[in-house]
């Protein structure tokens, strides 16, 4: 073979070689761009998860804060313009950003209620009617309310749009009813009737805490349809008209509002102004990565300390 043509094959040999070692070069960077992310992701999530238990702590401090500013000021009260009302909006913890909101449970109904009047027939009636006002107000079918009572109270006597076990029972797979109070409003989904869609609508006005029941409904916070179903008296205008005049520090400060003077006077057991149940929304980012967190706090009256009753991550 004449030395130009050993020359060029030894050029090509030598381009082949080059064209392989691009190729497992960029295969390489490649895998190692893709590891590095994966342990970037997989760093960034561990974080966001520590950061998401300690913004539970951060919403507990400011329960605590919000708690010592009324001792200091010498009132007792929870209302829209406190402290653990305001929303937080990318605070720095750690190496993430929190985002927060803390809400009242007690400006809500509960439906524990329901397990907690056994033997007082007539309470039950009065708990049964102001969640079924609730329903119908929300446009949500108020038979509802009785597979709801059925669901949590102690007995096996089915209200008359209700289902205790024998109805579960036929259901596939079989079950019973749990005839115990709700632990988390999502337990609802077991219940005749109730689907994702309405127990989501339902999330803004009832609640599962504390799982006694019989805890007054806050006036400083209730949603306006909240405040309506717990009388047939009080009207849209009053609900309002309660609503525009907060915050209250004193019960007898709702005797203001001209329109409910004479019914609040009547009922003022069944209202609070001030609150020791608290649900706080939590959402933490680092990077690209976002966690987010529940977590339902009680905070205790004496100390301002709050104890999580529950909590979940995602």
């Amino acid at each position: 073979m004449p030395k130009a043509d050993e020359r060029g094959v030894a050029l090509l040999m030598a381009l082949l070689v080059l064209a392989l070692l691009v190729a497992l070069i960029l295969e390489f960077d490649a895998e190692a761009r893709r590891e590095y992310r994966e342990a970037a992701a997989f760093r960034d999530t561990f974080k966001a998860r520590m950061l998401t238990r300690a913004a539970v702590q951060a919403a507990r401090a400011v329960l605590q804060q919000d708690f010592f500013r009324d001792r200091q000021l010498g009132v007792a009260y929870d209302g829209p313009t406190d402290i653990w009302a305001l929303p937080i909006k990318n605070y720095a913890i750690g190496d993430g950003l929190l985002s927060a909101q803390i809400e009242d449970e007690q400006g809500k109904l509960n439906i524990n209620d329901f397990a907690a009047t056994a033997g007082n027939d007539a309470d039950k009636l009065k708990k049964i009617q102001r969640m079924k006002r609730l329903f119908e107000l929300l446009q949500l079918g108020p038979d509802l309310v009785d597979a709801m009572v059925d669901w949590v109270d102690q007995d096996d006597r089915p209200e008359p749009a209700g289902a205790e076990s024998l109805y579960y029972q036929s259901q596939k797979p079989p079950y019973r009813a749990a005839n115990v109070p709700l632990e988390t409003l999502g337990d609802l989904r077991l219940v005749k009737g109730f689907t994702p869609e309405i127990i989501d609508k339902l999330s803004r006005y009832v609640t599962v805490y504390p799982d006694a029941g019989q805890i007054p409904v806050n006036l400083n916070t209730a949603d306006p349809l909240v405040i309506q179903s717990l009388d047939p008296r009080i009207t849209q205008t009053m609900a309002m008209e309660i609503v525009q005049g907060r915050p209250y520090k004193t019960k007898v400060d709702l005797d203001r509002v001209g329109s409910f003077q004479q019914i609040g006077q009547a009922m003022r057991s069944d209202y609070e102004i001030r609150s020791d149940y608290f649900l706080a929304r939590l959402m933490i980012t680092v990077n690209e990565t976002t966690k987010s967190a529940v977590a339902v706090l009680r905070r205790d009256r004496n100390r301002g300390e709050s104890s999580v009753l529950y909590l979940r991550l995602s």
